[in-house]
């Protein structure tokens, strides 16, 4: 094979380590998720009974028992360091990758806040009732999140999941919708 041809694991590391925008967003709130739920699961506040095993989960139980017990205090074990070092590897591509960018990491967090999204949870005429669509099903998905996990401790069930990522996948559908470019009135 000469150095022209490409075998197609090149162009798939280069893609993982040097990604594009919203790769990078997307590498960035996965991670962040990730730590989130591995500290809250060392802490014991992840569950109401049971401790994870990061190992056993994503080994299908082959290498260990998924869930465990929980007992008092703290636990730390060896796949939690093993699933924070791959979170914080994606949060560091992902904020390798927008430092990159014009803004840097202070104009990316910014932009969390300070978007076209959010007024127009307020306002409807904005940019339309899609966004206005939008922005309601962004915020109530997030929301119902951290409500459910905080007061019942449900950060991983399944029921949870299915709202949370309906209301998101609606509203960035609208979202999506409302910031496409207008197509041709005539269909011919």
């Amino acid at each position: 094979m000469s150095k022209d041809e490409n075998d197609g694991s090149t162009s798939l590391i280069a893609a993982i380590t040097n990604p594009s925008r919203g790769v990078s967003r997307w590498f960035i709130a996965l991670g962040m998720w990730g730590l989130f739920l591995a500290v809250l699961n060392i802490i014991g506040q992840a569950h109401p009974n049971y401790h994870w095993s990061w190992g056993g989960l994503f080994t299908f139980e082959a290498t260990n028992p998924a869930f465990e017990l929980k007992g008092d205090g703290i636990k730390f074990v060896v796949s939690d360091i093993v699933f924070m070092a791959l979170c914080g590897g994606l949060v560091g591509l992902g904020f390798k990758a927008v430092s990159a960018e014009e803004g840097g990491i202070a104009g990316w967090g910014r932009s969390l806040l300070v978007n076209d999204t959010w007024p127009a949870l307020a306002d409807p005429s904005h940019k339309g009732w899609s966004m206005f669509g939008a922005a309601w099903c962004l915020l109530l998905g997030f929301a119902f999140y951290l409500y459910f996990g905080i007061t019942h401790m449900g950060w991983t069930d399944p029921g949870v999941y299915s709202v949370t990522i309906s209301l998101l996948a609606f509203g960035f559908a609208l979202k999506a919708s409302t910031n496409a470019p207008e197509g041709d009135s005539k269909l011919n």
